[in-house]
């Protein structure tokens, strides 16, 4: 007999308490995106902590086929696991954590499910700031980057921690889709990306995240924070010791320090 759902938020909200994996997903019931998100929030609430804002995964299209999936998916950040670069990231528990280089938004205004659905223009003018972005995200299942869609949803979209460069609230004629960036560790060059890979534009994430959130129900505040996704055109993967620059030109930079000894949280049984 399989596990119900529900299992899966108090085993991982206890893996994450204790800085351990799960060995595996504790049900062979499929969830639908939907429930999926129902567990998001309880696995929220379990783990505490002050959301601030929203991650969005998967758009970029490599991703997407990495997680088998054909549209994003999100979760939610917290002010614990928010930084500002330059960030020493020493302290938290990695498994088998990737830097993704990302273009953030945050808004002046709430958007609200009465308003929605919201055009391209009703996001950008809600829009106060753009800033350069880190997100840290790691898998906490045993065997690494083989997660389901419904397991990544229930694991808060697997973010783990967010790194913001200086917020600029002259962005409005900043080449969105342009923009590139390349990324170095400890200084060696390892990828490059550009503002397209994420659905074409990351503004196109921001809307597609306002009419997921507002149609669940749910209200995207004033204050909000949201990140639009890897903008890179492979995966980084962060080593305890390494040392990440995001270069974003004339949006700037985001670095990100990872300690000895971040990484490698305990296994489960």
């Amino acid at each position: 007999m399989s596990a119900p759902p529900e299992s899966l938020v108090s085993t991982l909200a206890e893996s994450r308490r204790a800085g351990r994996l799960m060995a595996k997903f504790p049900t062979t019931v499929p969830l639908e995106p939907d429930s999926a998100y129902d567990l998001q929030i309880q696995l929220n609430a379990a783990v505490g902590g002050t959301v601030v804002g929203w991650k969005i995964g998967c758009t970029n299209a490599w991703a997407q086929q990495l997680t088998g999936t054909d549209e994003p998916f999100y979760g939610r950040m917290h002010e614990e696991t928010t930084f500002d670069s330059p960030a020493d990231l020493a302290g938290l528990a990695f498994a088998s954590p990737i830097v993704e280089p990302e273009i953030a938004f945050r808004f002046h205004r709430d958007l609200t499910p009465a308003e929605a659905p919201f055009t391209l223009r009703q996001v950008l003018d809600a829009t106060a700031a753009l800033a350069p972005a880190i997100e840290v995200v790691d898998c906490r299942f045993e065997g690494g980057w083989s997660p389901t869609l419904a397991e990544t949803i229930v694991d808060n979209g697997v973010h783990a921690c967010f790194v913001a460069g200086s917020w600029r609230s002259d962005w409005a004629d900043i080449d969105r889709l342009g923009l590139t960036v390349a990324v170095t560790v400890n200084g060696d060059p390892v990828t490059d990306g550009v503002g397209a890979n994420a659905l074409d534009d990351p503004a196109n994430a921001l809307l597609w995240l306002a009419n997921r959130v507002t149609g669940r129900g749910e209200t995207l505040h004033a204050g909000d924070i949201v990140t639009t996704g890897n903008i890179a055109n492979a995966a980084v993967h962060a080593k305890p010791g390494d040392h990440a620059v995001c270069d974003f030109g004339p949006l700037g930079r985001v670095e990100a320090t990872f300690r000895q000894g971040d990484a490698d949280p305990e296994r489960t049984e």
